[in-house]
């Protein structure tokens, strides 16, 4: 199977190994930039490999670590 496709076939071969999205969620990612595209012509291309990168979360994914404030108290001086 080759592993540059389009949305439409990438969506098809997500669901076909078992990661369930849809083509409109897919093309919400990629106008996002979360997963990377080349254009020919009016056709936008997929690296396979990078679309299951970034629903693996290798990257870290949507989970931040979360920030800590300081302890203690501060002052808050009136506007």
């Amino acid at each position: 199977m080759a592993d540059v496709v389009t949305i439409r076939e990438a969506v098809i071969r997500a669901k076909a190994e078992g990661l369930p999205i849809t083509e409109s969620t897919l093309r919400r990612w990629v106008r996002s930039g979360a997963v990377p595209v080349r254009k020919a012509g009016n056709k936008q291309l997929i690296y396979f490999p990078n679309l299951e990168r970034y629903l693996r979360c290798e990257d870290g994914g949507d989970n931040r670590p979360a920030t800590v404030a300081a302890p203690g108290i501060r002052r808050i001086e009136a506007g």
